[in-house]
């Protein structure tokens, strides 16, 4: 749109700088969709990393820029930041040589590539002024710029959220007056009613994709199984602008992750597993989650004076990782004790990915029939694979069980391990069709034989089976108990790679570990909450509930099983009850378990576990009211809350949780704005997000800059020998 816009002028006023001519050019790359037009001075359209590339070397800048000029800034960063670490640990010849053997290995056609997968850049984007490329023979220049939804700042991604759902509610309300209003009132059946709300989901539906995004409950739509409950919640999120936000938020995410992945920013020699702004994020998110926890209290409704900090039952709860990383060694210990009980086979596997779906050598140098994959886009084909195998063994009549951990290469792309128990005469068996579906897509290319599939024995008498996935674990979730323990994929310390690994599962989205077979965790977390004791007229539901309040999984996963470790859902000893919980924003209605009951008995009675209804509230407004009613604060450490997992990454959103502590910030950079632009100081999004997580951003000079008390506070020179 832009573009067009642009072709019709001639010529680009500034009320400040002299008027300049638009030169016509041949078709620049991707991220240089517009014409050039002609600089009157050196900085004027420079990138914040462009300009430290020039105020670091001034007579490097224009080699070096030729290759960076065309790449949007969050990118050109890393290899800014790489140069100069090159130039002062060795020389400028070597900082040249290594830019240009990076970027002649294709940089700007990988790009090209990744972007192609997302439509939704050239969709959403919007004018960004000028920028500043330099030509040898021609010299500086200076040309028009559309960027796309990646180089988004988060306020241009709500503001945009705001504008599309304005957009549709603009959509509805003339098709209201048009259709509805005239069209409803004629209608004389129920199909000719949902005929016309189903012309209005269509348009909103279309509006949505030209804009780059899947609408609600669209698949079921096309396969005509859309019902009118899922109908009327999809349109009411497609005119949400807080859903917008979302889906905006997280496809730009994806994108800069994926170009991340793409330039080399991602891998051992860079950032291992995620690239420096997913860590940086991820650490952001955690500081905010927590500060949410800390100042929030669970309040009984039946009892007010009965309060619980949020902070004591979250920590009580798997989503504390030190409890999550209990609880798998627990079941994984208690399934090889059910395996050594049946006499079974313990089994561990790697399942590894083709060629094509990598992006970096593991040592070094960018794979060259790399398809653009992503991380998701690998889960999502290791995922099919292993449906396939799961079908067939089943076929066969195999059904193993244990655990599966996905975890990272250096360059992200996921690989899985699985620790599987099965009969010893169908080892052999499950062997072969592990092999057969790891090997069907490009199983002839080199070294597939050798690593897309590995198998290892576990040999009993050398230890144990779990300690074979122990380390696995321990390193994608907090690293415990790996202080000296090296990371056989960076050569870094494993314990210090955990938060790579945390930080890229959280930008993907994949689940780390998951069960394959046995008995449901979620039951054995309700029989846990009865804390033991008897179950009045049940023997077989007592015996479950002692064995899960001693921590005993291989008895539980027996006694589900009637004595064998798999087991359908409809088979089990005991199930979950659930109730509704109230509708959301949108209408929708999930659920909520309340206990658990014994499905074989005669009469279902349900063992509620869950009696206690608790509000969520701010402390300070807690400890505000008591202080004017003169009660002392009522705080219990009893752990009689639910104990579902919590998901932090809800209690507070990026569209709301950050707004005050983004516009103190941008305060205090307003108030320094004469001292910014006299040093010539530009602190990108990058260094904000830095400076709010309580970060220094280290400046031309050496000195550092901080955020503190609302303010910017500048201290003196240090000698760190990298980069910030």
């Amino acid at each position: 749109m832009f573009d067009a816009v642009l072709d019709n002028i001639n010529w680009i006023a500034d009320p400040v700088k002299p008027v300049v001519k638009v030169e016509e050019t041949k078709k620049e790359p991707f991220f240089q969709r517009s014409p050039m037009v002609k600089a009157s001075r050196s900085l004027d359209g420079m990138t914040p990393h462009q300009i430290e590339l020039f105020n670091f070397d001034e007579l490097s800048f224009p080699h070096v820029n030729k290759y960076i000029a065309g790449l949007p800034d969050y990118l050109t960063k890393y290899f800014v930041k790489r140069y100069i670490r090159t130039f002062k640990a060795k020389s400028r010849r070597d900082a040249n040589l290594w830019i240009r053997e990076v970027m002649d290995n294709g940089i700007l056609a990988r790009v090209e590539g990744v972007m192609n997968r997302y439509p939704i850049s050239k969709i959403i984007n919007k004018d960004d002024g000028i920028i500043y490329t330099f030509n040898q023979f021609e010299g500086g220049k200076l040309k028009r710029k559309t960027v796309g939804l990646d180089e988004f700042s988060i306020n241009d991604v709500e503001n945009f959220s705001k504008s599309i759902a304005a957009d549709i509610e603009e959509l509805i309300m003339q098709f209201e007056e048009k259709y509805i209003k005239t069209e409803v009132q004629n209608a004389r059946t129920e199909e000719e009613i949902d005929r016309i709300f189903t012309a209005l989901y269509q348009k909103m539906a279309y509006y949505t994709q030209l804009k780059g995004v899947t609408p609600p409950f669209y698949h079921q739509f096309k396969e005509g199984l859309l019902d009118e409950n899922r109908m009327n919640i999809a349109m009411e999120k497609m005119r949400c602008e807080k859903w917008w936000f979302r889906q905006l938020s997280t496809i730009r995410s994806r994108i800069r992750e994926h170009l991340h992945i793409a330039v080399g920013a991602v891998q051992k020699k860079a950032s291992p597993y995620a690239s420096r702004e997913a860590i940086a994020e991820w650490r952001l998110q955690k500081r905010k989650n927590t500060q949410y926890i800390k100042q929030m209290a669970l309040v009984n409704e039946d009892d007010d004076e009965e309060i619980i900090g949020l902070d004591e039952m979250f920590y009580k709860t798997v989503s504390n990782p030190a409890v999550r990383r209990a609880e798998l060694m627990v079941r994984m210990r208690g399934f090889e004790e059910v395996a050594k009980h049946l006499n079974y086979a313990g089994e561990f596997y790697t399942l590894t990915a083709p060629s094509s779906y990598h992006a970096v050598h593991s040592h070094g140098g960018f794979v060259k029939n790399w398809n653009f994959s992503n991380p998701a886009d690998t889960q999502k084909y290791l995922c099919a694979v292993f449906a396939k195998i799961r079908a067939s063994l089943k076929r066969q009549g195999i059904n193993p069980f244990g655990f599966r951990v996905v975890e990272p290469h250096h360059d992200g792309t996921p690989h899985w391990h699985l620790l599987l128990f099965v009969e010893k005469d169908k080892v052999n068996a499950m062997r072969a069709t592990f092999k057969r579906y790891a090997l069907e897509e490009d199983g002839d290319e080199k070294g597939a034989e050798e690593h897309r599939f590995t198998a290892k024995a576990i040999d009993w008498e050398k230890g144990s089976a779990t300690g074979y996935i122990a380390k696995y674990i321990a390193k994608n979730i907090d690293g415990y108990a790996c202080d000296e323990d090296v990371d056989l994929e960076t050569g870094e310390k494993l314990k210090d790679m955990s938060r790579n690994v945390s930080a890229w599962a959280r930008k993907w989205r994949i689940r780390q570990f998951q069960q394959i077979g046995g008995s449901p965790v979620t039951v054995w977390r309700e029989l846990r909450r009865k804390r033991g004791g008897e179950v009045v007229g049940d023997e077989q539901l007592t015996k479950l509930v002692e064995a899960a309040d001693r921590g005993d999984w291989a008895e539980y996963t027996l006694l589900q099983g009637a004595g064998m470790p798999t087991v359908k859902r409809d088979d089990l000893l005991a199930r979950t009850c659930y109730e509704n919980r109230k509708p959301n924003q949108y209408g929708e209605v999930s659920k909520k378990i309340i206990g658990f009951f014994n499905q074989k008995a005669i009469e279902f009675k349900t063992i509620l576990t869950r009696t206690t209804v608790w509000k969520l509230i701010k402390k300070a407004v807690v400890e505000g009211a008591l202080k004017n009613s003169g009660r002392r604060p009522p705080w219990s450490s009893v752990n009689n809350c639910t104990e579902r997992k919590i998901n932090t990454e809800d209690f507070s959103p990026d569209y709301q949780q950050s707004q005050l502590e983004k516009g103190e910030l941008l305060t205090a950079i307003a108030k320094r704005k004469t001292w910014l632009e006299k040093n010539n100081i530009v602190l990108t999004p990058q260094d904000q997000m830095i400076l709010l997580i309580g970060g220094k951003v280290r400046l031309k000079t050496d000195e550092l800059l901080m955020f503190k008390n609302g303010a910017l506070i500048k201290t003196g020179v240090t000698k760190w020998g990298r980069d910030e």
